[in-house]
């Protein structure tokens, strides 16, 4: 009797098998894709689709601006969170190609004072994540109270030294925006040019970037608002001094900047092939494991092809954008609201040009009774773990150091995310362990995690 309840319940999805005889996709169609997703009436997303260095999609969908009724438009001028950090990681590159430093330098060479708790931290750790600085934005009341202060980059360093740090360098990869404010103050030692004058001196206007910078009090033609939703309905994002996201999160820019931008950065254009090879590379960890973060990107599969890929969150906004070399296809969507998720909208585009079936969901409803075999903890490496959590009649998923997630079942034993292409199955093994397979990324093959 037990044994049926882990068979795999996927006949409510689709095959992820690419469809070679599709003509290619209209711009009404990656239109209609928008449309489908979002509300004419609400906040929205810029777009743009370029592949073999040609633009094949511009479009937004929403409004930039609630309050004077005012369209988003590929002009439109949003922030970009964390997808920042790929410039300072360029930066960075820049500086390294110039003989102005190296990525395997000590960190204390430049920022002597910050405690490393007698580690050596290199570069090279801050840009990948594995330095085990703590991060700040996980300190609630320091993300919570202090980030509308005005600062400095010292007073911020000085503030996030209290924390003590997680692992020792390379032993693992755990985001870090304090590695980021740390190479902010790397570049700024390095090249005796405050962070904010080196990247809009030496990228934006290189590249002929005219609508992106870093975001401070100045006016910004096209600047759109962020909103945050509510029961109530949609209200202003909170606000935060852009001095404290800093080298890790404060650029502006437009869907077509970021175009030219990634155009550059991987045709050798802004930085030398091999610089950007590195940027692209996954990182080896001390036990001789690899980490899928290189420097300021993600390396990652997506369905039979890889993908290099960053998101990026901040108070009111968030976004995504991915680049195939396979295919040199570039997508990139900036939404200026919490609700909207911009990497279901990127897949849904990126399935649409290349062809590939999107997963179908079906929701059934399941008791708790029903659901109790599966919930609990999953490892997914020594690090980390996916809870699977059942509150107030709502299962959720929780990742190690993230947010309580709604899943939807299809089965006992199957469940998607809303407003995502991702789902989990899970099955006994040969061992009678129950692993969890995660799809994620249109893959048709699973991470797995087991039950602990």
């Amino acid at each position: 009797m037990i044994k049926p309840f882990y068979t795999s319940c996927l006949l409510a999805l689709t095959l992820l098998i690419p469809n070679q005889a599709k003509a290619e996709p209209t711009a009404l169609q990656y239109q209609q894709i928008l449309n489908d997703t979002l509300s004419a009436s609400e906040p929205g997303v810029s777009v743009i689709i370029s592949k073999n260095g040609k633009t094949v999609f511009k479009g937004s969908r929403g409004l930039a601006n609630l309050e004077h009724n005012i369209a988003l438009t590929n002009q439109s001028v949003l922030r970009l969170g964390s997808i920042s950090k790929q410039f300072t990681a360029a930066a960075i590159m820049m500086l390294q190609e110039q003989g102005k430093l190296l990525t395997s330098d000590d960190i204390h060479k430049y920022v002597p004072s910050f405690p490393t708790e007698g580690n050596l931290v290199t570069i090279e750790n801050l840009l990948t994540h594995t330095s085990g600085i703590a991060n700040y934005t996980d300190d609630d009341y320091l993300f919570d109270k202090e980030i509308q202060v005005p600062t400095s980059v010292d007073d911020t360093l000085a503030r996030f030294a209290k924390h003590p740090m997680v692992f020792k360098p390379g032993e693992a990869m755990a985001y870090s925006n304090t590695g980021y404010s740390l190479l902010g103050k790397i570049i700024e030692v390095a090249s005796g040019q405050p962070y904010k004058e080196f990247v809009e001196q030496n990228i934006f206007k290189k590249l002929g970037m005219t609508q992106s910078s870093y975001e401070g009090q100045e006016l910004v033609p096209h600047r759109a608002a962020g909103y945050e939703q509510t029961e109530q309905g949609f209200i202003n994002t909170s606000y935060i001094n852009m001095d404290w996201p800093y080298a890790a999160g404060a650029l502006i820019s437009t869907s077509t900047d970021l175009n030219i931008w990634f155009s550059a950065l991987s045709s050798g254009k802004l930085i030398s092939k091999a610089s950007y090879e590195k940027m692209v590379s996954p990182f080896k960890l001390n036990d001789g494991s690899f980490s899928p973060y290189g420097y300021g990107l993600i390396i990652k599969p997506f369905n039979d092809y890889t993908v290099i890929k960053h998101t990026g969150g901040i108070n009111g906004f968030l976004a995504h954008a991915r680049y195939i070399p396979e295919q040199k296809l570039y997508v990139a969507v900036l939404a200026n609201s919490n609700h909207i998720n911009p990497i279901f909208i990127n897949e849904k585009l990126i399935a649409k040009t290349l062809g590939i079936e999107l997963p179908k969901f079906k929701s059934i409803d399941v008791t708790e009774q029903q659901l109790l075999p599966v919930l609990g903890d999953y490892r997914i490496n020594k690090n980390t773990s996916r809870s699977l959590i059942y509150e107030n009649n709502v299962l959720y998923s929780q990742r190690t150091g993230g947010n309580k997630i709604k899943l939807i079942p299809m089965s006992k034993n199957s469940f998607y995310y809303p407003n995502s292409n991702n789902y989990l199955v899970i099955e006994k093994n040969s061992q009678g362990k129950l692993i969890m397979k995660y799809f994620s990324g249109l893959s048709t093959t699973p991470s797995e995690a087991i039950k602990i």
